[in-house]
């Protein structure tokens, strides 16, 4: 269908509600149709959502999302087109750490790999890399099945019954599980889940051929360090993955530091479909004061985490369709940052292989050490707790387990007045259980999408990752608002 006959019409009010990756490529992809009147709310006084940056002394470290793979095809362009340069990351590293906790130590990441923790084996170098190869090809040939924004809704038990068990049963009756170690990095130390619980479809997602490749092909006896030279991955944003999004924010209308205070359908009426009340930051000389305001919509976007506590947060009734997103779970990831003095890296990232128990660190980051930078990240996951006590607990305990780890390397952390440190608690990967995805889950889900005139975009439609949500985006954005 051409431009000039779009399913919804251009001079449409168009609300999104949530300015990270999800909101803001929706908006990008809706202006670059020629949807002008997209409004964009954001109740924190930034853009980015799970990307965050800060800047110290001219560099930007990531506090959220990091790394782009050779599949980020969607976010590069949008990166290229706002002028967000990149840069190439060096390998990775590992951590080992003791069954006593009393000692760790850097290994190579080849080394740490090489270790089936479901056998409790060491694996053979060209066993592990056989079975790599054969992994690879196993899911090329899945590429018309994953490899497509609504590849979810298409999967359950009457159509895919071998994708509807946990990722690691798949591994095992693949016979790849010798990949224990080397998958547990990228999925469940970055906060997706033990192999056992991940839903298959959602990690063969993430692990796409043209993100898989890289990781194993410098490894490859003899061709693997002439590959290194001409793969350029994993790659960074040079000031940050948040400050792609605040790129994007500047080419489309967004509104932070909003509080809504509820989102009325209403249905009889066709004027304003949605009002939306809200409180938003307003500078009166000294004095920083909310003030009240209200916008009319005529379709409703929803780029937000669909949980129930979401819903009450904006005073939003959920429609009886909507019923199903209480299937939606999510993993409390939390990141914490010291500058931590005599606690050299050789390398940017290190994974903690074999894998700490819950609540302990499972990665170290530290960006840009040659320039002196002393700046560390680490990467916990936690408990889902519910109550203040209980989070508070969760931050003392995982705060205590850093700097132990922190002591275990030799580090020492500098508590200087100027030095930058940082405790976040992410709501992560919006996610269901293996068999709600085989119960029709996602099918459900995409014939929600247009009715009450309401939309839904980010990590409960797809595979919480910004490339995936992206695509995500431009798809919803194309086929119902468009046509096309």
């Amino acid at each position: 269908m051409s431009l000039d006959a779009t399913r919804i019409p251009r001079n449409a009010r168009i609300a999104i509600i949530g300015a990270g990756p999800a909101g803001l490529s929706a908006a990008w992809f809706l202006e670059k149709h020629g949807f002008e009147n997209v409004t964009v709310l954001e109740k924190l006084g930034r853009v980015g959502g799970l990307c965050k940056s800060i800047t110290i002394k001219g560099m930007s470290y990531d506090l959220g999302a990091n790394y782009l793979t050779w599949a980020y095809e969607e976010t590069l362009k949008i990166a290229d087109e706002v002028g967000a340069d990149t840069y190439k990351e060096l390998p990775y590293t590992s951590i080992e750490v003791n069954e006593e906790g009393t000692s760790a130590r850097y290994r190579p990441i080849e080394e740490a790999v090489l270790y089936n923790p479901l056998t409790k084996k060491k694996i053979p170098f060209y066993s592990f890399m056989w079975t790599a190869i054969r992994y690879f090809f196993i899911r090329l040939g899945l590429s018309d099945v994953i490899d497509c924004p609504d590849y979810l809704a298409k999967i359950n038990k009457r159509t895919h019954p071998e994708l509807c068990k946990s990722f690691r049963d798949w591994l095992v009756d693949n016979d790849l599980d010798d990949l224990t170690s080397l998958l547990e990095f990228p999925i469940t130390i970055m906060g997706y889940g033990q192999l056992r619980h991940i839903a298959t479809p959602y990690a063969l997602r993430y692990m796409s051929p043209k993100t898989f490749f890289p990781m194993v092909a410098p490894h490859i006896p003899l061709i693997g360090p002439i590959l290194e030279i001409f793969l350029p991955w994993p790659r960074r944003f040079i000031t940050g993955f948040q400050r792609l999004w605040e790129r994007v924010a500047w080419r489309t209308n967004v509104r932070q530091n909003i509080k809504i205070k509820s989102i009325k359908r209403n249905e009889s009426g066709t004027d304003a479909p949605f009002v939306i009340d809200f409180d938003y930051l307003q500078q009166e000389l000294n004095t920083v004061e909310a003030a009240p305001g209200t916008m009319h919509f005529d379709y409703l976007v929803m780029a937000c985490p669909l949980t129930q506590d979401i819903y009450d947060q904006l005073n939003l009734k959920r429609t009886p369709g909507e019923a199903i997103f209480d299937r939606i779970h999510v993993h409390p990831y939390c990141m914490t940052t010291y500058w931590v003095d005599d606690m050299d890296m050789p390398q940017p990232i290190a994974p903690v292989l074999p894998l700490s128990p819950l609540g302990k660190p499972w990665a170290v980051a530290r960006q840009f050490q040659h320039k002196g930078n002393k700046f560390t990240q680490f990467y916990t996951r936690t408990r889902e707790s519910q109550t203040i006590e209980e989070m508070n607990e969760d931050e003392r305990n995982v705060k205590e387990e850093v700097k132990k780890l922190i002591g275990l390397l030799g580090g020492k952390i500098d508590d200087t007045h100027s030095r930058w440190h940082s405790y976040d608690r992410f709501t992560y990967f919006q996610h269901v259980e293996v068999e709600d995805i085989a119960d029709g889950f996602y099918e459900k889900l995409a014939e929600l999408q247009g009715k009450d005139r309401t939309f839904y975009v980010g990590g409960a439609t797809d595979f919480e990752l910004v490339e995936p949500i992206v695509q995500h985006s431009k798809h919803l954005v194309e086929k119902h608002f468009v046509g096309d």
